[in-house]
């Protein structure tokens, strides 16, 4: 019986024997998957498990896959681990979680880059302050237009080691931390006693994850380091602004996605930040509500204007309301109550001089 306990712990240590685990889904990633492996297994830090979750797609990308596994040096640190069938990214993601041995886990998505430099970049930073989370900057490549466009998203350079300062800089203003999961050193020690899991869907999967893992953090440091280009092209879920046609069920699905966040305000209530966390999720329902509208001839089938209000619901009473959450809550509060055209015609109102981002 000891010999078997022995035996057992001596096989879980060699499993959690790497120090980082590259999480990287693949669905039909043929086309660019190459080049995304490549600056993956040219990152400078030694101890890396590079993770590839097969999610059935019917490309080659595997193919891809286990050539790199027999003919690249570091080809015995790549672990495939098949679906049953294609899920989604958000099963994909739970089953990178499940399977990850290193001691941090580190998403790349399968058709984006990394630079060289980028997880000895952020271990070190981790070991430095003992964080439970490191988020770096990076770029967004925009290729649906006739010339790439390049915009960064840089952090200060900050650190936070106490208590609640970390959630309540991250829902202090709105969008003051992007919504990717992509370029986030994670202690999977934390995630597995947290419980945290993505939602099953294709749909902001990663925000939501990012903004429930953001309540259980007390040590993170940002880096304006820019680590990461996030390739955006053309009809991709993340992108509407080029397509001719968004499926309705789209929409509220993004917005379903949120709504798992705004019915967990119970355990929320009494924290200090609390009525930051509520503005941050009623204001991307809001965004949803607003871009829909300026996108309504794109959406198929057409949406109704109760429908579109309806997405405001603040999951408080109005006692709540007004006991606990800032003016703003109240204002999306009375947006949900108003007749359904009123309450759009407003919104409109908001809208005007705004370009579409």
């Amino acid at each position: 019986m000891q010999l078997f306990a022995v035996f057992v712990l001596f096989w879980y240590l060699c499993g959690m024997a790497y120090t980082v685990t590259i999480g990287i889904p693949v669905y039909n990633a043929e086309k660019n998957l190459l080049q995304t492996m490549e600056s993956a297994l040219a990152q400078d830090f030694p101890s890396i498990e590079f993770l590839i979750l097969d999610d059935c797609g019917t490309d080659g990308s595997m193919d891809i896959i286990r050539r790199l596994q027999q003919q690249h040096p570091r080809g015995k640190d790549i672990r495939i681990v098949r679906q049953d069938f294609n899920k989604g990214i958000g099963a994909a993601r739970n089953r990178v979680l499940k399977e990850a041995r290193g001691r941090f886990l580190y998403f790349l998505d399968a058709d984006d880059l990394i630079i060289p430099t980028t997880i000895s970049l952020m271990v070190s930073k981790a070991r430095a302050f003992r964080a439970e989370v490191v988020m770096a900057s990076y770029e967004r490549v925009e290729l649906y237009r006739q010339e790439p466009k390049r915009i960064n998203y840089q952090h200060p350079d900050q650190v936070f080691l106490h208590g609640y300062d970390f959630p309540s800089y991250a829902f202090s203003r709105y969008g003051i931390l992007q919504a990717n999961i992509w370029n986030v050193l994670m202690d999977m020690q934390l995630i597995r006693e947290s419980r945290l899991r993505f939602v099953n869907t294709n749909f902001w999967e990663d925000m939501a994850f990012k903004y429930e893992l953001v309540n259980h953090v007390t040590r993170a440091v940002l880096l304006s380091d820019i680590t990461y280009s996030y390739m955006c092209r053309v009809n991709t879920l993340s992108n509407f602004q080029d397509r001719k046609v968004v499926a309705k069920e789209e929409v509220f699905r993004n917005a379903a996605t949120m709504d798992t966040l705004k019915f967990r305000y119970e355990k929320l209530l009494w924290r200090p930040y609390f009525s930051k966390w509520l503005d941050f999720v009623m204001d991307t329902d809001f965004y949803v509500v607003r871009e829909a509208l300026r996108q309504r001839d794109k959406i198929q089938p057409a949406v109704s204007d109760e429908e579109l209000r309806n997405l405001l619901n603040v999951p408080l009473s109005v006692i709540r309301v007004l006991r606990f959450s800032s003016l703003k809550c109240w204002l999306y509060k009375l947006l949900s109550m108003l007749p359904p055209g009123l309450s759009m015609a407003l919104i409109r109102q908001t809208d005007k001089g705004n370009s579409t981002t």
